[in-house]
């Protein structure tokens, strides 16, 4: 499998209880949700694309 490399794309704040978020893609996609401080029902949601070998990270 090796290494991979991602490239962030998105980073905001979402509700609790979204989870449209974690849909499925045809591109190999990392999602992270983890508490955002002092806002008890927010998240915060870090999405990255996976960088394919050759390209740079510039996917946008």
């Amino acid at each position: 499998m090796g290494e991979r490399r991602y490239s962030l794309f998105e980073n905001k704040i979402i509700e609790e209880t979204n989870v449209d978020i974690l849909k499925n893609t045809k591109e190999n996609i990392i999602t992270l949700v983890t508490c955002e401080r002092g806002k008890r029902n927010k998240r915060r949601c870090v999405i990255a694309r996976e960088i394919k070998k050759g390209n740079d990270d510039k996917n946008d």
